[in-house]
C-alpha cells in the first residue's frame, strides 16, 4: 500500500523537492497487442526540445476527448514507483518501467503525497503548469501490464500519476528542472483527493469542499458535485471495462522441418492485411495459443522460440499421449495452410534486474524434452550479458536433443535416459544462497514427474518466489478430472463441470465471458475467485498465496463443491 495513503487529518502536505525531468514522452494512438482496443499509453522517449502548447505536447495523441484535453494537457508520474509495481507484481519489469503508465513526463521524487491540486510548477526556463486532478486508472491498465487487476491495485495504492493545465507554453527538453513557484491549497495533496475518492466515499463535508475547490479539473469537480446529488458513483466499468475478447489472426505456415525424430519446427507469418502488430518483440517467455484442426476445433499453446509477432518460430514434439494437437501438426498441417494465432506471453516471477544478471548470480535451467523452447530466447538473453548459466537437459536420447547449437557449449549437460544417465536435482539445484551471499535463480519447464520434483527441492531449500520460474506442459494441464459443481456466487446459478470439461469450458458454455489466452496453467489470465470449497491446483501462474483465494480456470479443479466469483 501507498504509505499514509488512506489518512484524511487536515495538515500541508510537505513541499516537493526540486526535481528533474528524466524522461520527455508523447504516443500516437495504437492498438495494444493481443486484445481489441486502442490506446496511446505506449509512449516513445523524445530527445532535444519538445513543445509545449496549451493541449500538451505536440505529437502527443490520445484516443477519448476526455483523455485530453486542457485540464489533462500533460501527464506526470513517479518513477520511485516502478520499484515497487516490480516487488508486488514481478515478471513484468519490461513493462513496469519509466513510460509504463504512459506518462508525458517522468521525474524521481514529486510523488502524490507531495503534489498538491492547483501547485505551480516552472519547467525548464519558461514553461509553467499547475496540478488539475490525479489520474483516474482505466481497465485498459489490465491489458498494459497483462493482469486483470492492475487498474483495481494502482486504484487502492494511490500510484495514478496526475494530471495538468499549461499556464505559460514553451519548449522543455529531457534534464529540466521542475521547480515548485506555487502552493495555493496545501492541505489538499493529490493522495487526500485520492482518499476521497477511492476510500472515504461516505465524507459529504469533504465533497462539498471539493465541489467547489479552485483549480481541480471540472471533470473532478462535477464527480463530486454528482456525489452530493445521488451517493458514490459505480466505478467497476471504469476499472474492468467490457470483456474483450482475444484477438485471433490469420498466419500462414512457410516453414516445416525435422528437427529430431520426433521434433519439427514451424515458421508461421502473418497473413493479415494490417500487420501493424503493436511490439514486434514477445518480451520475456512468449507464447502463442493456435487454433487449427478440422472447423478450427482444436487449441493449444506452444512457447516461441524465435521471430517476431509478424514471422516466428515454434518447435513441436509429437505426444505419444497426444489428444489431437501435436499429431495434426505433424501429420496433416502443411506448408501454406493458414491458422488462426493469438499472441501471448507469460510473465516471469524472477526480475529481470541488470545487477541480478551479474556472475554473481547463478541461473540454473532445468529442462525435460521439448520444455526446452520454453527458455531458448531467456537463455539467449542471458548468454549475450555474459551471465552465470547452467543448463541441465534431460531427454530420452541425445539423438532426441533439439536447439542444441542455440544452447551455450560448455554451460550445458545433457542427461541421456537410454545411456543411463540420470538428471539429479538433488545435486544440481544448490542452496538459494550461498556463503558469500550470493543467490540463484531456477528455471524449470519439462514432464510433471520433474516439475514436481524441482518445486519440492526449491520449496525445501527456501527459495523466494521471486527466484523460481515454471512453465508447464503435458498432461497436468488438460483440466479435466474428476466432475465437481461451481456455483457462480453473484448469480447464485450453480454448473456441473463434467470430467471430461475444464471449468473454463463449462463457463464459456453457460454464457460466462471469461478471458482467457494459454490454457494451460502459464499466464494466469483466467484466474477466478474462490469464495467456498476445496480445490485441486493445477498450473504454475499462482503462487501459494494466491492459491488461498485464486484459482486457474482452465486447468484446476474442484473438489465436490466449490463457490467462485470474478
Amino acid at each position: 500500500m501507498y504509505p499514509n495513503f488512506g489518512i484524511s487529518a487536515v495538515g500541508p502536505a510537505p513541499l516537493p523537492p526540486t526535481d528533474t525531468l528524466l524522461s520527455l514522452r508523447t504516443g500516437k494512438v495504437r492498438p495494444i497487442g493481443g486484445v481489441n482496443i486502442r490506446s496511446a499509453i505506449n509512449k516513445r522517449d523524445r530527445q532535444g526540445k519538445w513543445e509545449v502548447t496549451p493541449l500538451g505536447l505536440v505529437g502527443d495523441e490520445h484516443h477519448y476527448i476526455h483523455h485530453g484535453g486542457p485540464e489533462k494537457a500533460l501527464h506526470q508520474y513517479c518513477a520511485a514507483h516502478y520499484d515497487l509495481w516490480n516487488a508486488e507484481l514481478p515478471g513484468r519489469d519490461d513493462l513496469f518501467k519509466i513510460g509504463g503508465f504512459g506518462e508525458n513526463l517522468s521525474t524521481m521524487y514529486m510523488s502524490e503525497l507531495n503534489v498538491c491540486i492547483g501547485d505551480t510548477y516552472r519547467v525548464g526556463k519558461e514553461v509553467l503548469i499547475q496540478v488539475t486532478s490525479p489520474r483516474q486508472p482505466c481497465y485498459k491498465l489490465n491489458h498494459r501490464f497483462q493482469h486483470k487487476k492492475a487498474s483495481a491495485m494502482t486504484q487502492s495504492t494511490g500510484r495514478m500519476g496526475w494530471y495538468y493545465r499549461v499556464i505559460k507554453t514553451g519548449f522543455i527538453e529531457q534534464g529540466d528542472v521542475m521547480q515548485l513557484v506555487e502552493r495555493i491549497h496545501p492541505t489538499w495533496s493529490l493522495a487526500r483527493v485520492q482518499n476521497y475518492l477511492y476510500h472515504e466515499k461516505d465524507n459529504y463535508e469533504a465533497f462539498r469542499e471539493l465541489a467547489t475547490l479552485p483549480a481541480l479539473s471540472e471533470e473532478m469537480l462535477d464527480i463530486f458535485r454528482k456525489r452530493l446529488e445521488h451517493g458514490p458513483e459505480n466505478m467497476t466499468g471504469r476499472l474492468e471495462g467490457d470483456n474483450i475478447p482475444v484477438v485471433w489472426r490469420s498466419y500462414k505456415l512457410v516453414s516445416k522441418t525435422d528437427l529430431t525424430t520426433r521434433i519439427k519446427s514451424f515458421v508461421f507469418e502473418v497473413e493479415d492485411d494490417d500487420k501493424k502488430v503493436e511490439g514486434s518483440d514477445f518480451g520475456q517467455f512468449p507464447f502463442v495459443r493456435l487454433q487449427f484442426g478440422p472447423d478450427g476445433s482444436l487449441s493449444r499453446a506452444y512457447s516461441v522460440v524465435s521471430g517476431t509477432t509478424n514471422r516466428f518460430e515454434l518447435g513441436v514434439a509429437r505426444d505419444d499421449n497426444s489428444r489431437g494437437g501435436s499429431i495434426y501438426l505433424h501429420d496433416h498441417l502443411d506448408v501454406k495452410d493458414v491458422i488462426k494465432v493469438a499472441l501471448g506471453r507469460n510473465a516471469s516471477a524472477i526480475s529481470r534486474d541488470e545487477a541480478l544478471d551479474s556472475q554473481a548470480r547463478k541461473h540454473i535451467f532445468v529442462i525435460g524434452g521439448i520444455g526446452v523452447t520454453a527458455f531458448l530466447t531467456e537463455i539467449e538473453r542471458l548468454s549475450s550479458k555474459q551471465a552465470n548459466i547452467e543448463i541441465h537437459y534431460a531427454v530420452r536420447s541425445r539423438n532426441d536433443a533439439a536447439y542444441l547449437s542455440r544452447l551455450p557449449l560448455g554451460k550445458t549437460t545433457i542427461y541421456a535416459k537410454d545411456q543411463g544417465q540420470r538428471l539429479d536435482l538433488d545435486q544440481v539445484i544448490p542452496k538459494s544462497e550461498d556463503e558469500n551471499g550470493n543467490t540463484s535463480a531456477v528455471y524449470c519447464c519439462g514432464p510433471t514427474s520433474l516439475m514436481n520434483a524441482c518445486r519440492a527441492i526449491t520449496a525445501a531449500l527456501n527459495y523466494p518466489k521471486t527466484d523460481i520460474h515454471f512453465e508447464e506442459f503435458g498432461d497436468a494441464t488438460t483440466g479435466t478430472g474428476e466432475p465437481f459443481e461451481a456455483e457462480i456466487k453473484s448469480t447464485g446459478k450453480t454448473l456441473q463441470v463434467p470430467g471430461k470439461k475444464s471449468l473454463l469450458q463449462v463457463l464459456s458454455d453457460a454464457g460466462f465471458e471469461i478471458e482467457s489466452s494459454c490454457l494451460v496453467g502459464n499466464c494466469g489470465t483466467c484466474m477466478v475467485d474462490i469464495c467456498k470449497g476445496e480445490v485441486e491446483h493445477k498450473g504454475v501462474a499462482l503462487d501459494e498465496e494466491q492459491k488461498k483465494e485464486s484459482m486457474l480456470s482452465c486447468v484446476s479443479r474442484g473438489k465436490g463443491r466449490i463457490v467462485i466469483d470474478w
